[in-house]
């Protein structure tokens, strides 16, 4: 990701719609999905900022990784102790044994998907679990995707293939940001037709676009933790080991 980008959603993240109404959204998911305790050990990859994981760390014994020093030290600056910079395969050795490992959409900005979710599966106890969130869609492709350094995006298809040859079963997925799909598409058609620069979409909109927004998406949290929704923007799924 461009590291002009890192600042930008440490200022951003707890207000702009998609990363608030996101955030609630993965919560309610991983409380109704989960049965985790606060002494459970959660390692969350790729996290960025660390608005996320300022969460988990309030509720379970929670760690953070990136590769950017930049993101490392606005976790710190939110306070945040568990945190360390460097790839998977670089953390010490007493991080493992973890109940779960989670990666809010990482996996697409790494070339070998399969490997990195290798790695994040010998990380996990016997009975953990895996949490990953992608981007779906190809077809969706964008000026969004170009800034972040994506690599692709998925179809729940592929995203089952990966955790397969990962050593990963399936044990839920589905898309979410169902709501807002055909506004999405209608984004994407109109960028195409007259070269409307997508990437302005991460600048926070005007207060009342952002409440609506924000409260579209986030009547998601309601529905997604017990239901899968037959399209969407994003991608969910939970894997264990086979």
């Amino acid at each position: 990701m461009e590291e002009f980008l890192y600042p930008h959603f440490y200022k951003i993240e707890n207000e702009h719609w998609w990363f608030a109404a996101r955030q609630k959204i993965l919560w309610n998911f991983i409380s109704k999905n989960f049965s985790l305790k606060s002494s459970s050990k959660i390692l969350d990859v790729g996290c960025g900022t660390g608005a996320i994981l300022d969460t988990f760390s309030k509720h379970f014994d929670a760690y953070g990784q990136d590769v950017s020093q930049q993101a490392v030290d606005f976790c710190k600056q939110r306070g945040l102790k568990n945190v360390f910079r460097g790839f998977l395969n670089e953390l010490p050795s007493y991080l493992n044994n973890f109940d779960l490992v989670t990666a809010f959409d990482v996996v697409e900005h790494i070339d070998d998907d399969i490997g990195v979710l290798k790695q994040m599966s010998a990380l996990l106890m016997p009975n953990g679990k895996v949490l990953v969130t992608v981007p779906a869609f190809q077809i969706l492709w964008g000026a969004h995707d170009v800034v972040t350094h994506h690599k692709r995006r998925y179809t729940k298809r592929l995203l089952h293939s990966v955790f397969n040859q990962a050593g990963l079963e399936i044990e839920r997925s589905s898309y979410f940001n169902f709501f807002l799909f055909p506004v999405a598409v209608a984004r994407r058609i109109q960028a195409k037709i007259t070269n409307v620069d997508e990437a302005k979409d991460l600048d926070m909109p005007s207060p009342l676009v952002n409440q609506i927004l924000r409260s579209v998406f986030e009547t998601e949290k309601f529905i997604l933790p017990t239901f899968n929704f037959p399209i969407g923007l994003s991608l969910i799924a939970i894997g264990k080991r086979k």
